[in-house]
């Protein structure tokens, strides 16, 4: 626990670092990009300060156009306010490329001279070009001079109207720098309060920079300061708090673990509490069993074992026995526990003064003023005593120790009874031996009986397992008691036919056990096929004949082969039987233990395959059978294993309806169809409708319509484009389930189908009430349409739909005789190979489309 939460912590910790980390870089790129803007706008000012001088009619009257400039104009023009307000370090007026004509520093004129271009070849060329460039075209360059660089713009002098002075032209250059030093840095970024602003020739560690020039080994090539740390303020700012909070964490994950711990021990006492409870329980059980007590009940030395067991399991000061006589209660026992001696007290326990609540609770508890309990001793109905429990005061009593102290109270009336000690014991013994209602052995005899006959028995044996099939049914209908008639007269007709030694067992609710002599395998089998016809003789169950219907699993072995392990394998012969017809017995062989090991494995794949993957759908096209033209398709769910390889539907799918898993797989399809059904929609050019079954299981699922409905309308599907094919066995379910989900289909005006028709139960009834649209006719009777009575039969199956309103499908179609003879019957859909197999999804479209196109 607390290592979790210190996981937590610094996990936390780290986040919040990381965010700071975040947030620093993230306020140094925004100041890098304000200082970056400045100093491009200021870069930017320099050219349009230079125009406002340089374009300008009189400068090139007094200056550009003559042959001697006049400088004292010049001087008095381009006063120190260029340094001041404009901020121009330097300017130069030159005589094109030649020579400096006036050169003024931070508004101070120096000598022109000061400026020796013949060493400046960089200043020199920015001078030519100026000249040689086009008129109010501005020239701009970093340059050095000195160790400083500068911010260079040059504009030849030139009149502001250039029609006046056509085909004069001045090749004097006016020049404006900006000195890249500290002083004009931190001007230019004043209202910024940067930490640290400075210039350097290389950026320093931990210090934001931006490029101030590109012109190598000058002083101010960087523009370097310190940033604002945004994230790490914010770091400093939570780390009262959040230490805060870390305390109070791991004081609340300190008392969560105190608690935990508080909590595990009081479980582990109460669980100390139960182990002593039942080791208590058994010892008073085995006592009662041991007692040789005869016609005496009051046996002194019994009863106060009895109490002081009793006693020591629920920490009791005092524990009494009463028995309530017809005139006088006798204590059976008074102890003192810690004494484990008779109470030395002057008052002898007292009956209740509520004997009916006592004898209707069985348990009155109390608390204060003394810690008391009172149990009843109940037999025949009636209150005959009371198991009187006395502690220290304020103890409160656990619902485990009260179901004891009843239990106590149970054992004591049973020791109560008049009759003998065998007479218990017989008692006991038949309860545990036998099954109460039918009086045969219990599973728990027949177990030691097997070993038993082991060294009794020689030659070939029969172990068999036997289920009485429908007896929930007999139960709902007719009663419980009904129930326990066919029980009673089913173990009637196993003891008739058991030879002594062998033995019957009620194993279960409607299981029975056999242990039958054979001495060779032949008469083993006839036995127990004689066996199987006498129990499915008629039961009368009221005034009703009752046929009882069994499935029997059974095995042979030899006598020294007797154990649990051949009624294992009667277990499983038994539930390869269920998987038959009624009545079917089935032997046990090695090959079934493969089966059942192999659909356990297979139900496990299934449940991998559901949620990881494995399943796919096929789709086989059926057509209209007069223009061939694609109708629809029907949906066949396909399941290929990693291990299994490709599983059949038939093996599969009953195991999916006895592992529960039918409504998963249901659910699975429907979503899978919907969804490639609406991407139908939109690519091919013809609206399509798809055949989905649906099996008995999910038809009595309430909630079917729900599932079907909502995965509709997720993926835009109009109940014409679906179709529920469902079996002709439906009618005989009389499920108000099924009934409620069919109707809800026919009033939604989705399609119905009985599919492989003919081969079950339909009847006339249920295809007009349900509105029965389309029967599918089973492949037998279209294979068979080479024989005269087939063809009628056929003809009026079809016959028979159209007069109903239904449309028929043959399936199983693979010859051309065979579509050509139910196109001339009136048949409307074809299904099978003739056309086409079950595809994927994919090479189905192209199929359509190949189709369309022909």
């Amino acid at each position: 626990m607390m290592l979790l939460i210190a996981l937590l912590i610094g996990g936390l910790a780290w986040l919040l670092w990381r965010t700071a980390v975040r947030q620093n870089e993230v306020a140094v790129a925004a100041e890098q990009a304000l200082v970056m803007a400045l100093l491009d706008a200021s870069r930017q000012q320099l050219p349009a300060s230079l125009s406002d001088y340089a374009l300008w009619d009189d400068m090139y009257g007094k200056v550009g156009m003559p042959a001697q400039p006049d400088l004292a104009w010049f001087d008095d023009s381009t006063t120190e306010t260029i340094h001041t307000k404009l901020k121009i370090d330097l300017m130069l007026l030159a005589e094109g490329d030649s020579r400096v004509l006036r050169l003024m520093l931070r508004g101070e004129l120096r000598d022109g001279a000061e400026f020796e271009l013949d060493r400046l070849p960089a200043w020199r060329a920015l001078l030519s070009d100026a000249r040689a460039a086009a008129a109010g075209k501005e020239i701009s360059r970093d340059l050095r001079w000195g160790d400083h660089a500068y911010w260079v713009t040059a504009l030849r002098v030139q009149p502001q109207d250039s029609t006046k002075y056509a085909k004069l032209r001045s090749d004097r250059v006016l020049v404006f720098a900006r000195k890249l030093d500290v002083a004009r840095v931190a001007d230019v970024l004043s209202q910024q309060r940067l930490d640290g602003l400075t210039v350097s020739s290389a950026p320093l560690a931990g210090a934001a920079h931006v490029a101030l020039t590109q012109v190598d080994g000058v002083q101010g090539r960087y523009v370097v300061w310190w940033p604002k740390q945004s994230g790490s303020a914010f770091i400093h700012a939570l780390l009262v708090p959040a230490g805060l909070l870390v305390m109070l964490i791991l004081l609340l994950g300190w008392g969560l673990l105190r608690d935990a711990r508080l909590r595990q021990r009081a479980l582990n006492l109460a669980m100390a509490s139960q182990a002593q409870l039942r080791a208590a329980n058994v010892a008073l059980v085995a006592l009662t069993y041991a007692h040789h007590h005869g016609s005496d009940a009051t046996d002194a030395d019994y009863w106060q074992r009895f109490a002081i067991i009793l006693g020591k399991a629920i920490r009791a000061q005092r524990v009494s026995l009463l028995r309530h006589d017809a005139q006088v209660d006798t204590a059976l026992a008074d102890i003192d526990v810690a004494s484990q001696s008779a109470w030395s007290g002057q008052a002898g326990p007292q009956r209740t003064n509520n004997p009916r609540q006592l004898a209707q609770e069985y348990l009155m508890l109390e608390e204060t003023p003394q810690a008391r309990a009172r149990a009843a001793v109940i037999r025949d109905g009636r209150l005959v005593g009371e198991v009187l429990v006395e502690r220290e005061a304020g103890t409160a009593w656990l619902q485990d120790e009260g179901n004891f102290l009843v239990a106590a109270a149970a054992l004591v009336a049973l020791s109560l009874e008049t009759s003998s000690r065998r007479d218990v014991e017989q008692h006991l013994h038949k309860q545990v031996y036998f099954d109460p209602l039918t009086g045969l052995s219990s599973a728990l005899r027949l177990s030691e009986e097997l070993l038993l006959r082991r060294q009794d028995w020689s030659g070939v044996v029969v172990v068999a397992v036997l289920r009485l099939e429908e007896l929930e049914d007999i139960n709902l209908l007719y009663g419980r008691e009904a129930g326990d008639t066919v029980l009673v007269a089913m173990a009637a007709r196993l003891s008739a036919v058991l030879q002594p030694g062998e033995l019957a067992a009620r194993s279960g609710g409607k299981r029975f056990d056999l242990l039958l002599y054979a001495g060779q395998a032949a008469a083993g089998h006839a036995r127990l096929n004689s066996l199987m016809v006498q129990l499915t003789e008629p039961v009368m169950v009221g005034a009703q004949h009752f046929r009882p219907q069994c499935r029997v699993g059974a095995v042979l072995c030899e006598a020294e082969e007797l154990g649990a392990a051949r009624l294992q394998e009667a277990c499983l012969a038994l539930d390869q039987a269920q998987h038959g017809g009624r009545d079917r017995l089935v032997w046990y062989d090695q090959t079934l233990r493969a089966l059942a090991e192999r659909r356990l494995a297979l139900l496990q794949a299934l449940r991998r395959a559901l949620v990881q993957g494995g399943l796919s759908l096929a789709y086989q096209p059926f057509v209209d059978a007069a223009s061939r033209q694609p109708v629809g398709a029907e949906v066949l769910l396909r399941w290929h294993d990693s291990e299994f390889g490709v599983v059949s539907p038939a093996e599969f799918v009953p195991l999916a309806e006895e592992g529960g898993l039918i409504l998963d797989l249901g659910d699975w399809v429907m979503e899978t169809a919907m969804a490639q059904l609406q991407q139908w929609q939109s690519q091919l050019p013809i609206p399509l409708r798809l055949a989905i079954n649906l099996s008995p299981r999910q038809l009595e699922d309430e909630k079917l319509v729900i599932r079907l409905f909502a995965a509709m309308a997720r993926h835009q599907v109009s109940c014409s484009a679906v179709e529920f094919e469902v079996t002709e066995g439906l009618a005989l379910e009389t499920s108000t389930a099924i009934t409620a989900n069919l109707q809800a289909f026919q009033a939604a005006d989705i399609d119905i189908a009985i599919d492989d028709f003919g081969t079950g139960y339909a009847t006339f009834s249920f295809l007009r009430r349900y509105k029965v649209q389309k029967i599918k006719l089973d492949k037998l009777f279209i294979d068979g349409l080479h024989d005269h009575s087939t063809r009628l039969l056929v003809r009026s199956m079809i016959t028979m739909a159209s007069g109903l309103g239904a449309r028929v499908t043959a399936e199983g179609v693979e010859q051309d005789a065979q579509w050509r003879m139910l196109q001339d019957m009136g048949c409307d859909y074809i299904q099978g190979y003739f056309f086409a197999r079950p595809m994927p999804a994919a090479d189905f479209a192209a199929w359509v489309a190949h189709q369309l196109d022909q």
